[in-house]
């Protein structure tokens, strides 16, 4: 580059706002673009510190920054320079995209930074993210409960088993089946059928720890984890869930017990599996079932 007219009359006529920068952060070069995108005066940007364009609590940083970029004389393209936030005359910050580039003017050392407004790109970037972040966890969640769905019951049942394997802390898993559920359904038909489950779901969650996990995980099936909780920590609970049950489908004149089947795990084996805790809750279940319903009943994991 033979001088400064030539870097003025070249940013003056690329498509994006572009100022240029000694080794001090100072601004010896604008365009009208960045004038715009910024909102001062050409004059007032001519000369000044780069600083005034960014916000305080990064300007110290970004010297570092600058520093770093003149040592290493490395450019950095669009997309992946640069992203923060810049700062307008009238102090509205925005996000900004900068690709920086190397230069030397009778031998002189230079930045050019082409600037993007980045706003819609973040907007973009960030409805994705809420888009991406809804779908993960309708993919968790029971439709009609609000509860955490089988999948993430599994996903769930798995992490403590991780943990209680690194001795990070025990855990209680229950089986919940409600008692002749289906003839709610035939009695009232599906829409009752529907609010009882919406309603003994609130009931089940509501009398469980803020630390435990509930989950719908069938039709009239939940599932609980009680982490670091004993088996006794764990029958207190539910039995503190099924009476919280009972008392809300008799002040709705359902006809609805439950039947509970837990397993405690306490020290981490071979047969610490997902499917190993709840065939033996499972089981626990039935023999509560037939044994006449409306029970909490408990069994071990092999040795």
């Amino acid at each position: 580059m033979k001088d400064e007219r030539d870097l003025s009359e070249l940013i003056e006529i690329i498509p994006d706002a572009a100022l240029v920068v000694n080794k001090d952060g100072k601004i010896v070069l604008v365009n009208r673009l960045a004038t715009t995108l910024f909102g001062y005066e050409h004059a007032d940007l001519h000369g000044a510190s780069l600083d005034i364009l960014l916000p305080e609590n990064i300007r110290s940083h970004h010297q570092n920054h600058v520093a770093h970029f003149f040592d290493t004389e490395q450019n950095r393209p669009m997309g992946r320079g640069f992203r923060f936030l810049g700062v307008r005359k009238n102090g509205d910050s925005f996000h900004v995209d900068i690709m920086l580039s190397h230069v030397r003017v009778k031998h002189e050392p230079y930045a050019i930074a082409f600037i993007r407004d980045a706003t819609q790109f973040k907007q973009t970037e960030e409805k994705i993210r809420r888009e991406l972040e809804s779908e993960r966890k309708q993919a968790l969640t029971d439709y009609l409960t609000g509860l955490a769905n089988r999948r993430a019951f599994y996903q769930e049942l798995d992490d403590d088993i991780a943990e209680l394997r690194a001795g990070l802390h025990t855990f209680t898993v229950a089986l919940i089946d409600l008692d002749d559920f289906k003839l709610i359904n035939d009695t009232y038909g599906h829409d009752e059928g529907d609010r009882a489950l919406q309603t003994i779901a609130n009931a089940i969650k509501d009398a469980c720890r803020g630390s435990d996990f509930v989950a719908r995980i069938g039709g009239d099936e939940f599932a609980t984890i009680h982490p670091s909780a004993s088996l006794s920590d764990a029958e207190t609970i539910l039995q503190r869930v099924r009476e919280r049950v009972l008392l809300v489908t008799e002040q709705h004149g359902w006809q609805v017990s439950l039947s509970i089947g837990i397993c405690h795990c306490g020290t981490y084996s071979d047969n610490c599996t997902v499917d190993q805790i709840l065939r033996v809750a499972d089981q626990a279940m039935y023999i509560g079932k037939r044994r006449g319903k409306n029970r909490i009943n408990s069994g071990l994991l092999p040795n």
